[in-house]
């Protein structure tokens, strides 16, 4: 077995997987690393986009001190 999609796993995860996922086989290790990735990608969107409504709902007069509570980093991922 070629350690790529191992590798690509572990990434994905952030750590080792159990040895039982670690004993598939290369095609189906990508697999599952391709299914965590696009999750992750699927999770980010959903939480920027109900944070993005969230901040919308806001008084206009709140916004300028939610953002500074908040941070730049934060907001500027938003597109705020």
């Amino acid at each position: 077995m070629t350690e790529g999609a191992l590798a690509a796993l572990r990434n994905e995860l952030g750590g080792k997987p159990p040895k039982a996922v670690a004993a598939l086989d290369e095609e189906h290790l990508q697999a599952l690393a391709d299914a965590i990735a696009k999750a992750k990608r699927r999770q980010a969107k959903a939480l920027e986009k109900a944070t993005d409504e969230a901040f919308d709902t806001l008084p206009r007069l709140l916004r300028g001190p939610v953002r500074k509570i908040l941070g730049a980093g934060v907001l500027s991922r938003m597109g705020h």
